[in-house]
């Protein structure tokens, strides 16, 4: 089951028209309109790319794959993925 929660998310990036995206953390927030939960900052495993994950599915619905997330930098790295 998606998340609409996240659906802000997906909205940006299929917007963005760019094959590399990297956002801050408190710009995903600006985007989202509310505040991530503090897993966010503690666990990589919040960024995964599973679909068991629902909020995945924000950036993967858009086409994307985080490659890299950098819990001290605060950042994650989406790249539009090669298939699509």
């Amino acid at each position: 089951m998606k998340d609409k929660k996240y659906q802000k998310l997906t909205e940006y990036l299929i917007n963005c028209n760019q094959k590399e995206v990297r956002l801050t953390f408190a710009e995903i927030q600006e985007i989202l309109g509310f505040s991530l939960d503090d897993s966010a900052y503690k666990y990589q495993e919040f960024w995964a790319n599973c679909t068991a994950s629902t909020k995945a599915y924000s950036w993967m619905d858009a086409g994307y794959v985080i490659i890299e997330t950098d819990l001290k930098a605060k950042t994650v790295f989406f790249k539009k993925k090669d298939w699509l």
